[in-house]
């Protein structure tokens, strides 16, 4: 998948700058913005985590303007084949003509479209400009929490953070494009301190629950498009085992309030499966079933977005 392609270089970025790498990370970062613009969703983190410990001081300041360099230098690079075409590269970069969404995204737009229809209502440029203003507003308390507090977990739940308010919110979200938040929220696989404990100390489960959720939910709302793909014998197959793993790891703990509401969410998608596979859809509403698996995911999102947020405030 091209979301899961624009991390590879991601990924060493993100290790960099855990290590103080600054220069290294940067220009890895730039690697993926340059290869992928999904990569955007990224952005905000990757610059607040270098500005905030190096603003206020000379030494700092000296090593921002070698990021400077470092970035100016790798984009380049980059672009330098592409100088005569730069603007077909831009507009193929950023396809406003597209629309607000594709298919059935479980983000916040293509929900409330099934109420109010924005896409009908507003102009083309209303809605981009309604879309920057909310993912703005969604990303920049978090990104504003990890400047005043630059630590490598913070940075992580920032990623995430960001990367889910631009999936939630941004304009042209296509459904793989969860990929991108997923692809920083399982750095955080085994951090207990996101099972809700603030002193790191979680003697009951030994992994995230909260970014296993977030994958099997991740996974349902790409079915629509696995389905269309022709990928469903693979998608049952891969959430079998993932669940079976699921059960193993959390088998001693089956009754504790947190997995047994993991349990109804994933109950919740069996049962919009069992449904779209015996139950045929009427005529009026014959995209009914991906439409509930957008609504189903999106709540699951929005949920997910709060309290990761509310995680890099306590942790």
């Amino acid at each position: 998948s091209s979301g899961i392609n624009a991390e590879w270089p991601l990924r060493p970025g993100v290790l960099a700058l855990k290590h103080d790498w600054v220069c290294t990370g940067s220009a890895m970062f730039s690697l993926a913005l340059n290869y992928k613009q999904m990569s955007l969703y990224h952005a905000l983190p990757f610059f607040f985590f270098i500005l905030g410990p190096r603003y206020n001081s000379w030494s700092g300041a000296r090593e921002l303007v070698k990021v400077g360099v470092t970035v100016g230098v790798t984009f380049a690079l980059c672009w330098l084949p592409f100088v005569d075409t730069a603007g077909d590269v831009l507009t193929r970069m950023f396809p406003f003509n597209r629309g607000l969404f594709e298919d059935k995204v479980a983000n916040f737009w293509c929900s409330i479209s099934v109420v109010v229809k924005v896409r009908e209502i507003f102009s083309r440029i209303t809605l981009v400009r309604a879309a920057l203003f909310f993912t703005l507003v969604s990303v920049l308390p978090s990104q504003l929490l990890l400047f005043r507090e630059s630590t490598p977990h913070k940075f992580i739940l920032a990623l995430t953070n960001s990367a889910l308010g631009f999936f939630l919110f941004s304009f042209h979200v296509h459904e793989k494009t969860i990929l991108i938040p997923l692809a920083t929220i399982v750095l955080l696989y085994n951090d207990r301190r996101t099972n809700g404990q603030t002193n790191g100390q979680n003697n009951e489960l030994t992994v995230s629950l909260p970014v296993v959720w977030f994958t099997v939910i991740a996974t349902f709302s790409m079915w629509p498009l696995l389905l269309k793909d022709g990928l469903y014998m693979m998608y049952i197959a891969g959430m079998g085992l993932y669940l079976t793993t699921v059960y193993i790891l959390f088998k001693q703990q089956l009754y504790s309030k947190s997995v047994l509401l993991f349990i109804l969410s994933v109950l919740g998608c069996v049962i919009l499966h069992l449904l779209e596979m015996y139950v045929e859809p009427t005529e009026r509403y014959p995209h009914i079933y991906p439409t509930l698996n957008s609504l189903y995911s999106a709540g699951h999102f929005a949920l997910f977005f709060c309290y990761f947020n509310y995680r890099q405030i306590v942790d």
